[in-house]
């Protein structure tokens, strides 16, 4: 499930006769990194290579049959000395370093869905990007790093982990789903408010379409602001071949980006066997081509993984950046070829 409509999914939940529940729940990424090209020192050993990370996630749910659904995620994780912050991919480099405080923990949503009426929902507190198609979490994704639409959106969000802070009132209009908000700026230097609008359309079983758009005024505050950022996805799992899907996301901007995409496959093979594959692509806008020059920013990714148990999933993937003029705090994509393996275990 994309962890950003999670909120829908819960408020859902509450239909006449949903007996009260409170529930915890969780993962737990434990990240060892095979290679990293980035960081190879000739006559030196890589100080990457060879290392383990852990993140790990305690979600709260509290859903009683008359009230309000409430939901706080916190993250923990270990990511000081080098290791990798697999679930926060993207950050200092193409394998996921964050370079983060050791032994860190923080919050990652706190937010209450309330069904105000039928078919309507109000969502309100701190919540994931309701624009985008990746999730936030690594046991909710298919591929380990986060993708260049994903690392964009999360570059234009103060919040940790692409999250946003405001109002959001979801509902049916015929065949769609609107969802409409009211956040704070982004970057949270802006006195204006943010304004995001965001429609879901299925209009055949295993197909999904969604557009959504997310305003930024204009700031001289705000120099890496992008701007008002419009994303377009798309994510198909075919009836006629079992465990195929194919997706598209598309982003474009303001400024700074003028153009994002991630194209990405996955096939479950069967017997707990699935391999996946995504190309992705950054074009710069003319606003930043004095800084990061105009050649564009591209990666590939391969994964093979293995469900060892219900709850215990291991994945082996391999990222290629290549990039002229890198810029990983935008885009996560660093002139690099990494290869990383993740155990991700849920409960």
């Amino acid at each position: 499930m994309k962890k950003k409509l999670l909120p829908l999914a819960i408020a859902a939940a509450m239909a006449p006769g949903f007996a009260a529940a409170a529930d915890v729940s969780g993962f737990g990424d434990i990240n060892y990194v095979v290679t990293d090209d980035a960081a190879n020192v000739p006559g030196a050993k890589n100080p990457n290579e060879g290392k383990f990370g852990t993140n790990a996630e305690l979600d709260f749910t509290a859903s009683p049959a008359d009230g309000v659904t409430f939901r706080s995620d916190v993250d923990l994780s270990l990511t000081g000395n080098g290791t990798i912050g697999a679930n926060n991919g993207g950050g200092a480099n193409a394998s996921g370093a964050t370079g983060g405080p050791t032994d860190s923990g923080s919050l990652e949503q706190a937010f209450f869905a309330w069904g105000a009426t039928e078919g309507v929902t109000v969502i309100g507190g701190v919540f994931n990007d309701p624009i985008g198609y990746e999730a936030e979490d690594v046991n909710d994704r298919t591929f380990m790093h986060h993708d260049v639409v994903y690392n964009i959106l999360d570059q234009q969000t103060t919040l940790k982990g692409d999250n946003v802070a405001g109002l959001a009132v979801a509902g049916a209009v015929g065949p769609v789903t609107l969802t409409g908000a009211m956040l704070n700026d982004l970057q949270q230097t802006n006195g204006e408010n943010s304004f995001a609008l965001v429609a879901n359309y299925s209009p055949i079983k295993g197909l999904d379409l969604e557009l959504g758009s997310v305003s930024q005024a204009s700031s001289t505050k705000n120099a890496n602001s992008a701007e008002t950022v419009t994303d377009f996805n798309v994510a198909y799992s075919p009836e006629q071949v079992a465990g195929l899907m194919v997706g598209l996301d598309y982003l474009t901007a303001g400024k700074i980006v003028d153009s994002a995409y991630s194209f990405f496959v996955s096939y479950d093979i069967g017997h707990g066997l699935g391999v996946a594959a995504r190309a992705e692509n950054v074009s710069w806008n003319s606003t930043a081509a004095a800084v990061v020059g105009t050649q564009d920013s591209k990666r590939t990714t391969f994964n093979v993984s293995y469900q060892v148990a219900s709850n215990l999933k291991a994945v082996l993937e391999n990222a290629n950046g290549d990039s002229a003029n890198p810029v990983p705090a935008v885009t996560g994509i660093m002139k690099d070829n990494s290869t990383t393996l993740n155990l991700v275990a849920t409960f």
